[in-house]
């Protein structure tokens, strides 16, 4: 079976797909993403999710609203020999891809070749046209993607400083354009010393449930649950960083993205979804970068920062 990779294909990718039914699979979500970005931009896409709507998924008809049927893209393929155990359910998956013009079958993981060689995975490599791998950028290619960031954003960063930023944060797409947005907010110069301070974690502490009443603005609660993680020795910084993480985590379901969570966390978050909209958790992400940097520059205190979120 012919395989590509996303980098290629996403160059090639203009007006129409090359082809109607794809396996898609590799550690680098970043360009997973951007694929079904540029498919969806092309056609209307359906998204399910393999631990969730399998089910959803074989009963895809195709009918859409606007005349023209949506292409199924089922995420998550990476589980499909656990959700698939028996022969009949094998084969009726296969048999229903057969009957798809166009399908898009994702990993957000690799698949390792022992995987591949599996049974399900057999069928789907004599059923799709390509097999697109998302792989890690190389390093050079990466430093040059940030440089050119930071430019677009009138920020001059010594290759020094980007390499610092790469070891810090790591390889991964997604992250670094997570740490580097946070970092286009702070308004002085860059330099290794203060990336050093802006990006340094100094552990994590337990806050899950925090996020609730900051997001849905309830004051005395929300200030309760602060006051007894801080007196539980809670460091504000790590409850700052992880409130970060689940508004970016908010956000990227708000966006229709999938993110690794819990079913039950799954289903509380949909929740605040349905009372706060894209803007204003955008908006609050962004307060909670801004109070992390008036923190680590010595102009208020995590604690006041923290109280901040919520009183002003």
């Amino acid at each position: 079976m012919k395989t590509v990779k996303t980098t290629e294909v996403l160059k090639k990718i203009k007006n129409r797909l090359p082809w109607n039914k794809v396996l898609i699979h590799g550690e680098e979500s970043y360009l997973t993403e951007q694929f079904i970005k540029k498919v969806s931009a092309i056609r209307e896409i359906e998204k399910f999710y393999a631990d969730e709507e399998l089910e959803s998924f074989l009963n895809f008809t195709g009918t859409s609203l606007f005349g023209s049927s949506p292409i199924p893209v089922l995420i998550g393929v990476e589980r499909l020999n656990e959700l698939l155990r028996k022969k009949t359910d094998k084969e009726r998956f296969t048999n229903f891809l057969k009957t798809l013009d166009s399908f898009v079958l994702v990993s957000y993981e690799e698949l390792p070749y022992k995987k591949l060689k599996t049974e399900i995975f057999t069928a789907i490599g004599k059923l799709v046209d390509v097999i697109i791998h998302s792989e890690n950028y190389p390093l050079e290619r990466i430093y040059t993607l940030i440089a050119k960031k930071f430019h677009s954003a009138g920020k001059d960063v010594s290759k020094e400083t980007i390499k610092l930023i790469v070891e810090m944060v790591g390889t991964n797409l997604r992250e670094l354009r997570n740490e580097t947005d946070k970092l286009l907010l702070y308004p002085g110069e860059l330099t290794p010393e203060v990336v050093k301070l802006l990006l340094f974690s100094s552990g994590k502490a337990n806050v899950f449930e925090l996020v609730f009443p900051l997001v849905e603005g309830r004051k005395k609660e929300y200030l309760n649950q602060l006051e007894s993680l801080l007196q539980k020795g809670a460091d504000p910084l790590s409850l700052i960083a992880l409130l970060q993480t689940q508004l970016r985590q908010l956000i990227s379901m708000a966006t229709g993205d999938k993110v690794r969570l819990p079913p039950e966390t799954i289903k509380k978050f949909r929740v605040l979804l349905k009372e706060k909209g894209l803007k204003e958790l955008l908006l609050l992400l962004k307060k909670l970068h801004e109070k992390e940097f008036a923190v680590k520059r010595g102009i208020t205190s995590g604690e006041d920062a923290l109280k901040s979120l919520i009183l002003e």
